[in-house]
């Protein structure tokens, strides 16, 4: 996530294309009859993400006037209404540096002595709902899911001259995407399971801007392929019940979803969908195992990790980044390489918070604690020492 959100964008298009962004609404209805009435009253094309496997909601996101929206409001079968927000990615990109490297943080929360003992997600299917994954990438290539079985990866956005529709135009979901699962070879870097297999999930674009309709679809995708954990380094301050009604979605397929707590940097302000009790919300500490600063801090909060200067891939290389967007991957990495030793997704949850590391702060600021994998395993950690090298170049 980012602080802001920008709208460049915007000034690209004629007034007809600005209203069917600005004015795009997400209808939550508990029927059949209630989402084709929705649908009819659409001033465009309508999408409509079926949650009623496991929920008892079918959305409908569609363009509609302040009187239709009213009107659907009073209707008994409609849920809620709310705008197809913006969520933003929350990381900042710092300077690269020119030495191979186990990032800081995968060696802070033990994933080196994990993965000593076999810790390593062999086996476990991870959906990256973000800006795409550099289908190229040396470290990750190993670890990419197959991209010529088309259900493997996929796409909501358009990617600008990427290689793959679900490629990364950014970098941001590659970064995230390293530090889940970098393979552990010769060079470059290592993830905290490096041998859990990656899904890219694209939902934002090169600008920045993820709708919230196509999170909420991309959580039902990777929930009904049976994948097994997913990652949201994304958010916003606004409140989204069509992404908690997904979360619940995922948690009833078995699948445990893991997002960013938020760079707010104030009390009680852990942003959406992490606020939610259905995802495991991540705070961001820093090398010298303090709060960083930008970390949004509330009850909500779950579990720490590292997010200051994390040094992980790029689409070009290798980048250190800071944000909850970079502590969010070691928990999921860390969940990885527990359901790929049988744990279930609650079962993982709870183990993770269960063996995280006190550092003594507020529950508020870093929930249970730092995640420690090696703990989670069974494993003595290091001392809390580390050294934070350079990134490869």
């Amino acid at each position: 996530m980012l602080k802001s959100v920008g709208t460049g964008a915007l000034g690209l298009g004629v007034g007809a294309a600005v209203y069917h962004w600005l004015d795009q609404y997400i209808v939550g209805t508990r029927s059949a009859d209630g989402a084709a009435a929705v649908a009819a009253v659409s001033d465009s094309g309508t999408d409509r993400i079926d949650l009623t496997e496991h929920t008892s909601l079918k959305l409908v996101r569609g363009v509609f006037s302040r009187d239709r929206l009213e009107s659907l409001r009073s209707r008994d079968d409609v849920a809620f209404v709310q705008p197809d927000h913006i969520l933003t990615r929350v990381s900042t990109q710092a300077e690269d540096g020119t030495a191979q490297t186990l990032p800081w943080g995968v060696d802070r929360i033990g994933g080196d002595v994990a993965h000593a003992e076999g810790a390593t997600g062999s086996g476990v299917d991870v959906g990256v709902i973000d800006h795409g994954i550099a289908a190229g990438h040396a470290d990750l290539e190993e670890n990419l899911a197959d991209p010529d079985v088309e259900t493997n990866h996929e796409s909501w956005v358009d990617c600008q001259g990427c290689d793959q529709p679900w490629g990364d135009d950014l970098g941001h979901g590659t970064h995230v995407a390293g530090t889940i699962a970098a393979g552990d070879g010769d060079g470059g870097v290592v993830g905290v399971a490096p041998d859990a297999t990656l899904h890219a999930l694209k939902v934002c674009g090169g600008a920045g801007g993820c709708r919230t309709s196509a999170i909420a679809e991309a959580i039902r995708y990777a929930a009904d392929q049976e994948w097994d954990v997913i990652n949201l380094s994304l958010g916003s301050g606004q409140a989204s019940p069509a992404l908690q009604a997904a979360g619940q979605y995922a948690l009833e397929s078995d699948v445990l979803p893991v997002a960013a707590a938020g760079n707010y940097g104030r009390p009680d302000s852990v942003g959406y969908p992490a606020a939610y009790d259905e995802f495991v919300a991540v705070a961001a500490t820093d090398i010298d195992d303090e709060l960083a600063g930008f970390s949004s801090t509330g009850p909500e909060v779950d579990i720490a990790a590292p997010g200051v200067e994390v040094c992980s891939t790029v689409v070009d290389g290798y980048a250190a980044q800071s944000g909850t967007s970079m502590a969010a991957p070691h928990v999921t990495g860390a969940a990885a390489t527990l359901l790929a030793d049988g744990y279930t997704p609650t079962e993982a949850r709870e183990r993770l918070l269960e063996t995280a590391e006190d550092l003594g702060m507020a529950d508020t600021d870093q929930g249970a604690g730092l995640v420690d994998v090696a703990a989670a395993h069974g494993y003595e950690s290091g001392d809390g020492t580390v050294d934070r090298p350079r990134c490869p170049s």
